[in-house]
């Protein structure tokens, strides 16, 4: 394995677009807002906060999958000096259901246990240590019931059910066009099984938070992806109004939709309002990953169809999941999944079945992606496999049945100008011919394959309103405060919000303070999920500091005796756009505002442009855009040992106009690291509903000494008047079409089918010896 990603500086950059000149802070590579405070280790994580008078909590956690608590007995522990509290759901005031969609989750188990891990009870001592006697003193009798490990258990009748009277979670339905007909004109039809397993996030810096209760006001700092949720999560529980909690995002060390769920916020929230103090909760690497949520492990059969010269007339496609005890972001996830299917081709009949079910397994919920990773998976299976049937190039095909401006998707939704699909294609195909050596391999015990993928996401929530806000101020001195809901998790949204404002306003990225994520603060920004920040809260900021322009533009006006639609605004300075000598300086500009008494003050909100999808068929405009990528995987399988060696990755990313070109290589660069690993390392083992590697050493993940040379390419679509200059998400779209072009070499390279993830060495070498 190399021992470092080789991204080589000529190599780095394709731009199809010559928009970013016309920039002057839009698309330039910036420092970070937050590089200097993580480089010299003074940034904050939740594990870092410090209160005085500060206790610390634990949770009291079920150490069987499914049953009911018969007695409860805290004596033991309320013994243990230092011990403040010892709380159980009888102590909640307000409810004791949480839940991003349904709220079908016990902040404290009330009912019954459905899953290993499940909350008990809270409990606050003065030390850590004391804290770790208390909850091992705590004494609990368990009545065990039969507990539903499987979707196909799951689904039998007699099954015992984990909610309700079904352990259906969720069912969709997709139909386009008419399947079986258009079946029956195909020359081929290629029908395979797909699977893919339940994930961990494993990110860096395990859930944690800090809670304070003082003068009638809770106070809740967490490591988390959406402080507004947990804010109202919190009030909730409390039976406070809104206002009487804020919550406060801290410097959160990764969180790839595994910090959307409500971790540790509720429950310190309780022990600080009954002790009147400070409550710091930190999990363990091993608590973090039992009970955090999972990727959802689906299991896919398709069938496509298509004629003799590669066009694809039909595809039909069964889904089930397993969403574990409780919904998290299930919901999303299953209609996520079945809306990209078919993935980003234009296919005129498409019918797709999507079932996932309740079963005492870790919960599953928002994972990079939300379904699209496993979907990508088979559709490109799919794509590959026809491919190969019809001989013809794997480019090539997909150019064939790219979606274009003008194409219909499977939701019946036709596509505008941002479509760039076509363009990462050709770009790949481009790139692959000037840098990859032959396909040839290094030793004569290595087989050496090239693998295909490619994905289309789209930016949001799937056609459900999800609204941003943000507030600007431009201040006496040209400097500008910048209020906005978005978390930044590490992906860089605070900066990018920065760049959007500057090049409104015509200031300088380093004239923008941004405040984010503080609900005492900062109006609602949804998730920092679905890839959706960028466009979303980047369009509200933009909006925000084009309504504070505006005060600004009609007194620079007056001025320069120049008309409001005849100003420039750029690098600090106002001039005519006839006559850039006819100008004046920010600082004058501001001078002038102070001797008229008037403000620049700008506030701006954006909800997506979509609609609901229909029940029946799933017909409707989920996404207002979407994201394009293709990417081709080269690597080497080693057949002694099965090891694989990802030598090089080409991955084209349409990206409709980058704010940031530096983040949008990192976001590419990081998102095939860990495409990479979803096909080839990473897999959560269970033994009767009990993670049994939940930590670093036992669940193999990629690493910096297994990245490959990557050439990143991005591709600038442009996107109308969508989005923040044209701008849309890049987040989780990085990974997804990473790993079916990694299974794809893996299986060239051997000539042999898995379809099952992970493709792990003994896997391969199981394989071989077959042959």
């Amino acid at each position: 394995m190399k021992p470092e990603t080789k991204v080589l500086e000529q190599e780095k950059l394709e731009v199809t677009s010559a928009v970013q000149a016309s920039h002057a802070v839009l698309g330039k590579s910036v420092v970070k807002k937050d590089t200097m405070e993580k480089v010299r280790g003074t940034a904050r994580f939740a594990a870092d906060l410090e209160m005085p008078n500060m206790l610390y909590g634990g949770v009291f956690r079920s150490t069987i999958t499914a049953g009911y608590i018969k007695s409860f007995d805290p004596s033991a522990a309320l013994a243990i000096p230092g011990v403040a509290c010892v709380l159980t759901s009888k102590d909640i005031p307000g409810k004791n259901r949480i839940g991003i969609i349904l709220k079908d989750e016990p902040i404290l188990v009330d009912d019954k246990i459905r899953r290993y891990g499940d909350a008990i009870a809270v409990v606050a001592d003065e030390t850590p240590d004391l804290l770790e006697d208390a909850l091992a003193a705590i004494r609990v009798e368990y009545e065990e019931i039969e507990p539903v490990l499987s979707v196909e258990r799951a689904a039998q009748a007699d099954a015992p059910k984990i909610h309700g009277d079904t352990n259906v979670h969720q069912s969709k339905h997709l139909e386009h066009g008419n399947v079986d007909e258009a079946f029956a004109k195909c020359d081929i039809i290629i029908e395979n099984d797909y699977e893919t397993p339940m994930l961990s996030h494993m990110f860096i810096e395990p859930d944690g938070g800090l809670a304070s209760y003082e003068n009638g006001i809770m106070t809740v700092y967490a490591s988390t992806q959406n402080p507004h949720y947990d804010r109202g999560e919190v009030a909730a529980m409390l039976n406070f109004p809104n206002n009487r909690v804020s919550s406060v995002q801290v410097t959160t060390g990764g969180g790839f939709g595994g910090k959307l769920d409500i971790s540790v916020q509720c429950h310190a929230a309780l022990l600080s309002y009954y002790t009147n103090r400070p409550v710091k909760m930190v999990r363990s690497r091993k608590e973090s990953t039992m009970v955090s949520s999972k990727r959802h492990p689906m299991k896919m059969h398709y069938k496509t169809g298509a004629t003799k010269d590669g066009k694809i007339l039909a595809v039909e496609a069964t889904l089930l999941g397993d969403t574990g005890a409780y919904a998290s972001y299930g919901p999303a996830v299953i209609t996520r999944a079945a809306v990209h299917a078919a993935g980003p081709y234009e296919i005129p009949n498409v019918r797709v079945d999507a079932t996932f079910y309740y079963t005492n397994n870790p919960m599953a919920g928002a994972f990079r992606g939300f379904g699209v990773p496993q979907v990508a998976v088979a559709h490109e299976g799919q794509m590959n496999a026809l491919a190969k049937a019809l001989n013809m190039d794997p480019i090539d095909i997909r150019i064939l049945n790219a979606h274009r401006p003008g194409s219909m998707t499977a939701t019946g939704q036709v596509l505008d100008d941002g479509v760039g699909f076509v363009q990462c294609l050709e770009a790949v195909k481009k790139k692959a011919a000037e840098v990859l050596p032959p396909c040839v391999p290094t030793a004569p015990h290595k087989r050496r394959g090239r693998g295909y993928g490619a994905m289309y996401y789209g930016i949001g929530n799937t056609g459900l309103p999800n609204p941003a806000g943000a507030f600007v101020e431009v201040l006496p001195d040209a400097s500008v405060n910048l209020m906005v809901g978005c978390a930044d998790i590490g992906q860089g949204s605070t900066s990018a919000m920065a760049q959007i404002a500057a090049e409104e306003l015509g200031l300088e990225y380093e004239d923008i303070r941004v405040t984010a994520a503080n609900t005492q603060v900062t109006p609602e920004g949804g998730a920092t999920s679905a890839s959706r920040q960028t466009f979303i809260s980047g369009s509200a900021t933009m909006l925000a500091a084009r309504m504070a322009k505006a005060t600004l533009a009609e007194v620079a006006s007056a001025y320069l005796k120049v008309p409001v639609e005849g100003l420039v605004f750029r690098h600090r300075e106002i001039f005519s756009a006839a006559d850039p000598t006819v100008k004046m300086t920010y600082p004058e500009l501001m001078g002038e505002m102070k001797r008229l008494g008037k403000l620049a003050l700008g506030c701006g909100s954006y909800n997506p442009k979509t609609t609901g999808l229909n029940p029946a068929d799933m017909f409707g405009i989920p996404f207002e855009v979407y994201s394009y990528a293709a990417t081709l995987v080269d690597l080497e399988v080693d057949t002694e040992t099965g090891l694989v060696d990802v030598l090089n990755v080409i991955s084209a990313h349409d990206v409709g106009t980058a704010v940031n070109h530096q983040a949008v290589e990192g976001q590419i660069e990081g998102g095939v690291v860990m495409g990479t690993g979803f096909a080839l390392l990473e897999k959560i083992e269970t033994k009767d509903g009990r993670i049994t590697n939940p930590v670093f050493s036992k669940y193999l993940l990629a690493t910096s000494m297994d990245a490959p040379t990557i050439y990143p390419i991005v591709v600038e679509s442009g996107n109308g008047e969508a989005g923040p200059f044209g701008a849309k998400g890049v987040g989780e779209p990085a990974l997804i079409p990473t790993i079916p072009a990694t299974a794809d070499a893996v299986e060239n390279a051997l000539n042999i089918r898995f379809g099952k993830l992970p493709i792990q060495h003994l896997d391969i070498m199981r394989e071989l010896n077959k042959k």
